[in-house]
Formats: C-alpha cells, structure tokens, sequence
C-alpha cells in the first residue's frame, strides 16, 4: 500500500506543478528556462496549455482513479478502475522518465551538463519512478 501513497505523492507534486503554471505562466518559462517572444504574443498561452493544463490534466486524471484504492473501496462504479488507474499512474510515470531520457541524451550529446540539468535529471527521474511506482511493483511481483 505505501507504493500506492508514493505514487500519489508524486502525482500531487506534478498536479500542483501543472496548476501553478496555469496560474503563473511566467513561473513555468522560468521553470523551462524559455522565454515568451513580445514580438509573437500568445507565447503564454503555450506556457499555460503545455506546462500547465497538460500536466496539471494528466496528473489530475491519474489522481482521480487512485484515491479509490488509497482507501480500499471502488468509489467508482463497476468498471475496472484499477487497470484504469494503473494505466494512468504509468503513463505519467513514463512522462517524467521519458524526459529524463531525452535530458540525459542532451547532456551527453550536446554537452549540457551543470548543476540546472543535473538537478533536473535527478528530479524527473525520482518523480517518473514514484509516479510509476505501483505499475513497477506489479511488473515485479
């Protein structure tokens, strides 16, 4: 069960990301280190769908199918919510191991290394792995 907890910590982590950058679009080009161009306005609006409504969405969906089974009971309906749930917590899992893939091919490849990077690379791979946790318990069990 705490594998469960893990993952829900993780995708609150990511959930709140997305929602802030919805909020606070200049939060999440700092975040991403990019910039909206004042000569091509609408640039925050990339910041808030992307960084924002798309995170915060998928994480949000995730969240909504695990909460049944952080209290044992299936609050919703006769479906099988649990494989929804897993299908979930598994794709967003592999979101944030994904990017950290790509980040750790940038590093090597394009030299990008430094403490920013690193960091982030710790970070995405720390939170794809709690996210992916009870999808990483099931392949293993």
């Amino acid at each position: 069960m705490a594998v469960y907890w893990i993952s829900f910590a993780g995708l609150v982590i990511a959930a709140g990301m997305g929602l802030y950058g919805m909020i606070r679009p200049s939060w999440a080009s700092w975040l991403v280190r990019l910039r909206d161009d004042p000569a091509r306005p609408g640039g925050f609006a990339e910041f808030r769908g992307t960084y924002g409504g798309l995170f915060f969405g998928a994480h949000a969906f995730a969240l909504f199918f695990m909460w049944p089974f952080l209290h044992e009971r299936e609050a919703l309906g006769p479906f099988p919510t649990h494989w929804v749930m897993m299908g979930a917590v598994g794709t967003c899992g592999m979101m944030w191991l994904s990017t950290s893939v790509g980040r750790g091919i940038s590093v090597l490849l394009d030299k990008t290394g430094g403490g920013f990077n690193y960091g982030s690379l710790v970070f995405e791979i720390v939170l794809g792995l709690m996210i992916a946790g009870p999808v990483i318990a099931l392949l293993f069990s």
